[in-house]
């Protein structure tokens, strides 16, 4: 008979690292990061004897993936992610989204063929510590992109509080390796 070792250590919070592709600047100020949520619906079959039978789903559903972060004070990683959602979704000119593409205008003004459909989405990895701070597990989230970036607030009078933002990234799935 085999004998299963068990780690005995508990998982701290504030052993992890934080990898964006596509905005770099906000590995080095991230606060926190919320692993999100998984479910899938179940499928009730309802049967003559009164009792419903239920079976899994059929579609997995992800939470988003939150990030806090601090803000610094040339304000260059928030305005990473204002840029890159500006660029997915332009909010005062086409031509960010045609950059981020990598699209030409054709005829009538409209974007021909798109050359990197892929380029508005990054990779995150979560790097998660041991207790000695070695690297344990790393959650890799596929095909992200930023979908809200919270407000900052200013207030006269504080105590010198460093400003935090956060950031939502929709994501199609993530693995759990034990490497990188």
């Amino acid at each position: 008979m085999t004998e299963t070792t068990i780690n005995k250590s508990i998982l701290n919070a504030n052993n992890f690292r934080l990898l964006i592709d596509k905005i770099p600047t906000v590995e080095y100020f991230c606060q926190s990061v919320t692993i999100p949520s998984l479910a899938f619906a179940e499928t009730i079959m309802p049967s003559r004897v009164g009792i419903d039978a239920f079976f899994p789903g059929d579609k997995v559903e992800f939470g988003l993936l939150n990030v806090s972060f601090l803000v610094d004070e040339d304000m260059e990683n928030y305005k990473e992610v204002y840029n890159w959602m500006d660029a997915i979704l332009p909010i005062r000119d086409t031509e960010n989204y045609k950059a981020l593409v990598n699209s030409e205008t054709v005829s009538m003004n409209q974007l021909g063929a798109i050359n990197d459909a892929l380029a508005e989405y990054s990779q995150i990895t979560l790097v998660v510590n041991t207790n000695k701070n070695i690297p344990n597990r790393y959650f890799k989230f596929y095909d992200c992109f930023p979908t809200a970036l919270g407000e900052i607030q200013f207030q006269s009078g504080a105590d010198g509080q460093p400003i935090s933002c956060d950031v939502s990234f929709r994501f199609t799935y993530f693995d759990i390796e034990t490497n990188s």
